[in-house]
């Protein structure tokens, strides 16, 4: 555990040193932030919708009468 905490946070203090080279180092990597995240949180979304519904029925209410 110990290890990973070291590594996030030598990954975090390389990242904050190429943003500071110029700005658009900084511009490519908030893109590349912004395009990982919103395809994670997409993928979590599409992931938790198809495990959930199966559990929700189709029609909402009782049965039509026969």
């Amino acid at each position: 555990m110990a290890g990973l905490i070291a590594n996030v946070t030598e990954m975090i203090r390389l990242f904050t040193d190429i943003a500071a080279v110029n700005p658009v180092s900084a511009f490519l990597l908030l893109v590349g932030v912004l395009l990982i995240g919103f395809s994670s949180l997409f993928f979590g979304y599409l992931a938790l919708g198809g495990l959930v519904s199966p559990l929700i029925p189709d029609s909402p209410g009782r049965a039509p009468p026969r």
